[in-house]
């Protein structure tokens, strides 16, 4: 009886182990199919990580190219403002030296008609003198020494010219030339970036001879040298005159358009 139960028990044990290696054996198709399953969803995640770095990569390689085209735009702007301000520099250059030649012309003409006519003698000639307070020689050697000084000027030659035109205001300080010869100091300073000095001529013009026609460019270059100075409010407010005082003109223009600069650099 022991006998058969011990029998009976082995024989159940035997059959409950094979049941479980059946459950997890390779061939099982549940298996298989679990392990096809198993290595789908691997395959499926590798797949969307690839393409993820693939999106990444692409919209990086993108944001790469619309930064280089940003910069190349930027550098395209930059050439095209410097081309601009030489520009201007150049009409502004050319259109002072017109000026001057129209102004020698006039000057010329006005210092003509204060010498005495022929005939009156050396007395009325000595009295014409004195009454304009300049003298006959003031009348012929201000145009020569003026003009001598001003070749300096366009020779490059600033700080000569700085010097010649303090010598030609010391010998003649009735000169009608004055002004002209004050701004062109001014503008000998900036040319040599001493935008201090400039300011002293400049306005030495637009204080000592408000109605001189320097004026008006004079007052146009305190602001320019005020920017340069990064005086950017006072620049403001001097253009802005400037447009004020005088509306329609080529000055205006200038500094509208040296002010919409200003605008657009933030100032």
């Amino acid at each position: 009886m022991n006998m058969r139960f011990q029998t009976g028990i082995a024989a159940g044990l035997a059959a409950l182990l094979a049941g479980c290696s059946t459950m997890v054996r390779p061939d099982d198709p549940v298996y298989i199919r679990q392990q096809q399953l198993e290595a789908r969803v691997a395959r499926l995640d590798q797949v969307l990580s690839n393409h993820s770095l693939v999106n990444l990569s692409q919209r990086l390689d993108s944001l790469q190219g619309q930064v280089n085209q940003l910069r190349g735009d930027v550098q395209v702007l930059q050439h095209d403002q410097q081309l601009t301000d030489k520009q201007q520099r150049d009409l502004y250059s050319d259109l002072n030296k017109r000026l001057q030649k129209l102004e020698l012309g006039l000057n010329t003409a006005a210092a003509a008609t204060q010498v005495p006519a022929a005939g009156t003698g050396v007395a009325a000639a000595t009295t014409a003198a004195t009454a304009s307070g300049s003298g006959a020689t003031v009348a012929g050697g201000d145009q020569a020494a003026y003009q001598r000084t001003f070749n300096l000027l366009k020779q490059g030659r600033y700080g000569d010219a700085i010097n010649d035109f303090t010598d030609f205001i010391q010998q003649y300080p009735q000169s009608p030339l004055v002004p002209n010869a004050e701004f062109w100091m001014g503008e000998a300073h900036y040319q040599m970036s001493d935008f201090h000095g400039a300011l002293v001529n400049y306005r030495a013009v637009t204080q000592g001879y408000p109605n001189s026609n320097k004026a008006p460019d004079a007052m146009l270059k305190i602001g320019y040298a005020q920017y340069e100075l990064q005086q950017y409010q006072a620049a403001r407010k001097t253009l802005d005159s400037v447009i004020r005082k005088y509306p329609g003109s080529n000055v205006a223009r200038l500094a509208r358009q040296r002010l919409a600069r200003m605008r657009k650099e933030g100032h």
